[in-house]
């Protein structure tokens, strides 16, 4: 069969490798962040989403494309091949696959032999949308599109990435957790300089459910998780906007993925994106009290915790998470208590 020729597309609904779970796993039905633009060049990735192994390329047109990272044939991962006009062919004995999932060409064929129907590998709705290459992990067909990030094409960002030896729940309880700062970010934190300075006060916050998650405000910052895995950071006048996603890995695993702006776009800087090797030492520091976290619970299960009134946004995000992985969010989210006022010191 020609390289312009497909079999007819197989069911593949399923990917054929047993899903293990967090302790408070995230919904499969999502989009989540499998790279940035930057890190898809001319060749295959491998990714690993929801515990699924699967490879991204640019397919006809520089259009990306998500497949499931193993060849039908004799199970080699596909991203250790190369890509011809637009299609994915294996290192092994290069037999080649459409966006769609579809086996185009088999080489080794002879004259007249034809394609048997129905081989092929899973394909991965996928988009590229605010610097970020999306794939969704559900196994029933959307229409949605992932969720944009607000005033993106308006501000200058710098992208980057970090594997965290945690689950996708922690980070996201991280950066919803307004009490941690002054003691995890010593010398960076604004609340670390405002608490050196005038010591420890009250102050209240306030607790906003949303259609898509929560919001957490007090003293001008405001704190958004956005499901499945979105957090926003707004620190108010002069801090930087930072928009964070989790996508879970493995067990016990993630890749948060992060963009900080700290300005938008002028006359002397223009909006756009640009890639980071560079880890912020913020980020670094708080990798390090999670994964120290994560231990416990992967030895203890999560009997030991004890929790008090300022953990009122990350409980509220687990129970979230619960219902959405559920399937139950939209229909239960109206029965809980829509906004609250929680008093802390910091």
């Amino acid at each position: 069969m020609s390289d312009d020729g497909a079999s007819s597309k197989p069911d593949l609904s399923s990917t054929g490798f047993p899903r293990r779970e967090d302790r408070f796993p995230l919904p499969l039905d999502a989009w989540y962040v499998a790279a940035a633009s930057a890190e898809l060049g001319d060749g295959p990735i491998a990714r690993r989403v929801h515990d699924c192994p699967i490879v991204l390329y640019r397919a006809r047109d520089g259009v990306p494309a998500a497949l499931l990272d193993r060849c039908p044939h004799r199970g080699v991962a596909l991203s250790l091949g190369r890509i011809f006009d637009g299609r994915l062919a294996c290192a092994y004995h290069g037999w080649r696959f459409g966006a769609d999932g579809a086996c185009t060409h088999i080489p080794s064929l002879t004259q007249g032999r034809e394609i048997a129907a129905g081989i092929g590998v899973r394909s991965f709705p996928c988009r590229e949308q605010d610097g970020l290459v999306w794939v969704w992990t559900g196994l029933r067909e959307t229409s949605t599109v992932p969720p944009s990030i607000p005033n993106y094409a308006g501000r200058v960002w710098t992208q980057g990435a970090i594997d965290l030896a945690c689950e996708a729940m922690m980070p996201i309880e991280n950066n919803l957790d307004i009490c941690h700062p002054y003691f995890t970010h010593p010398r960076l934190h604004p609340q670390w300089f405002a608490i050196e300075r005038a010591g420890f006060r009250e102050l209240a916050y306030e607790l906003l459910l949303t259609a898509t998650g929560l919001e957490v405000t007090s003293q001008g910052v405001r704190l958004a998780f956005c499901l499945p895995d979105r957090v926003t950071v707004e620190g108010g006048p002069g801090a930087p906007l930072i928009v964070l996603h989790h996508t879970p890995t493995t067990v016990g695993r993630c890749r948060q993925h992060w963009l900080v702006s700290l300005k938008a776009a002028s006359a002397d800087a223009s909006a756009g994106i640009s890639w980071s090797d560079e880890l912020p030492e913020i980020f670094e520091q708080d990798r390090c009290v999670m994964e120290s976290a994560q231990l416990a619970y992967a030895i203890e299960g999560g009997t030991f915790e004890r929790s008090v009134k300022a953990d009122a946004p990350t409980l509220m995000a687990r129970r979230i998470v619960r219902m959405a992985a559920a399937g139950r969010w939209e229909q239960d989210r109206v029965r809980l208590s829509q906004r609250r006022r929680v008093l802390v010191r910091g």
